[in-house]
């Protein structure tokens, strides 16, 4: 029997100094890989039920995603590693190793999870191992050769993880430094005549004696989707943001429950009076927090587009995760739209690049005008564009898209000396459908926007099904 070669080295040594897989007998490796690939269901449902019971696992899965995914996955990655004949298709898997690690990292799941994840396989093939009629000498070499194998699929994993969090950090905490990109003044004032709308309109209702029913929460007022979905990005995990929404949940579950009960029993009661009251003393708090948190930042124009003033895509995986948290906490969906100017080309190859600049700066405006205070915009690339619409769903994500796609289809664009053009739009839209991978959701939008393009352009089409 020939004995095992296995040697740990440096990362960037090549994989034949890690493990040198004729160091088992070609029965050994043959037994294993008959092992793996015969219960390799059985080993992904081992391994997902026991991670479906951990706490912490449970936050970045459900039952649909890993039975549709996850599962086949685990699957198709244990006969990659583990029925490999020779060193090269080796080296290959190895190389995906780095792909997966950086999924993990864009999905932001902990890195403990992922250990966990590899012990419980590299147990349970070894289990199944030690129900062969391998002797003990090759048993031995059997084990040595998986956990060596795993062992080294996980530090390659774990490297690329590393490196793309650590530039996810850094690239987060450029994006809450420069503050979004935003002037601080103008959306200080904004922010402060969304809260003042939102108490006038409380006010209207009350005194034209109207449906009380027909209020609507603050958290769900243009201000509380700015909050939502915007604040934390700009200003950080800090203390005003946490009083702002405690303020916010007690004026919509307690307050304005029960200003609504008691104006339909006996709208003349004092109560009536000292609820409303309760509301301004909120709102003034919310106002006051709001203030400190302007206070405490410097404006900066880092991460915009020069030419259109949308957001640059330096912070699209930063906003992504956070969309993705915020769903898988507080339920609610949003959705992703990559839109492209038809025939642009043709617009820099007819009027000249300076005219190309025009047509870009006036359909930003146009689809900034047409988003809501928790939607994002950026520039994505040359004459394509990509939307983060928040809190919405599939058919109002679509129903959007098509009013963009109408309203620059009907615009004027302005040329130099007067001059005017028309322009279309193919928009492509994908709705989340819980993956954590944010890339996944870009790369769902993409091919729709493809499909409309290939279909004929100046049209919207839905991403009808998840990537595979």
């Amino acid at each position: 029997m020939a004995s095992a070669s296995h040697t740990l080295a440096p990362l960037n040594v090549a994989p034949e100094s890690y493990i040198d897989i004729t160091g088992c007998s070609p029965q050994v490796l043959n037994i294993v890989s008959f092992v793996v690939n015969r219960d390799k269901k059985a080993l992904s449902e081992i391994f997902y039920t026991s991670m479906m019971k951990n706490v912490e696992a449970a936050l970045f899965l459900n039952s649909s995603i890993v039975e549709a995914h996850l599962k086949p996955g685990l699957e198709r990655w244990l006969e990659m590693l583990f029925c490999q004949s020779d060193l090269e298709n080796l080296k290959a898997v190895f190389a995906l190793q780095r792909h997966i690690g950086e999924i993990h990292a864009r999905a932001e799941i902990p890195v403990n999870l992922v250990a966990c994840g590899m012990r419980l396989i590299k147990r349970d093939i070894m289990d199944k191992l030690v129900e062969t009629d391998l002797s003990r000498s090759e048993l031995g070499l059997a084990l040595m050769h998986v956990g060596h194998l795993i062992d080294y699929a996980f530090e390659l994993m774990i490297c690329a993880y590393s490196d793309s969090h650590e530039h996810s950090v850094k690239t987060h905490e450029a994006f809450r430094q420069q503050s979004a990109g935003i002037n601080l003044t103008v959306e200080r004032e904004k922010q402060h005549s969304a809260i003042l709308e939102w108490e006038n309109m409380l006010f209207r209702t009350m005194a034209q004696e109207l449906n009380l029913d027909r209020l609507f929460p603050l958290e769900t007022s243009q201000f509380g989707l700015w909050l939502r979905h915007k604040a934390p990005l700009v200003f950080g995990d800090i203390l005003e943001i946490s009083l702002i929404d405690s303020s916010i949940m007690r004026i919509d579950s307690s307050l304005l429950p029960q200003i609504t009960h008691a104006a339909l029993n006996n709208p003349r009661l004092d109560s009536v009076r000292t609820i409303v009251k309760g509301i301004l003393v909120e709102t003034e708090q919310i106002k006051y927090h709001l203030k400190l948190m302007f206070d405490r930042m410097t404006e900066m124009e880092v991460g915009r587009d020069a030419l259109t003033q949308l957001f640059n895509r330096r912070f699209l995986p930063t906003i992504l995760k956070k969309e993705i948290e915020i769903s898988r906490k507080k339920g609610g969906n949003f959705s992703v739209l990559m839109l492209d100017i038809d025939h642009f080309k043709l617009v820099n190859d007819t009027y000249g690049h300076d005219a190309g600049d025009r047509v870009l700066q006036q359909i930003s405006a146009l689809i900034m005008n047409n988003l809501h205070a928790g939607d994002f915009a950026f520039r994505y690339g040359g004459e394509e564009f990509l939307i983060v619409l928040t809190e919405i769903d599939a058919t109002k994500s679509v129903d959007i898209a098509e009013k963009i796609r109408q309203r620059i289809e009907s615009s004027d664009i302005l040329l130099s000396n007067g001059r005017t053009m028309h322009c279309t739009m193919s928009i492509g839209v994908a709705i989340n459908d819980g993956h954590p991978d944010y890339q996944r959701l870009i790369e769902r939008a993409d091919n729709a926007l493809y499909q409309a393009k290939n279909s004929g352009r100046n049209k919207v089409v839905l991403s009808s099904s998840i990537l595979k």
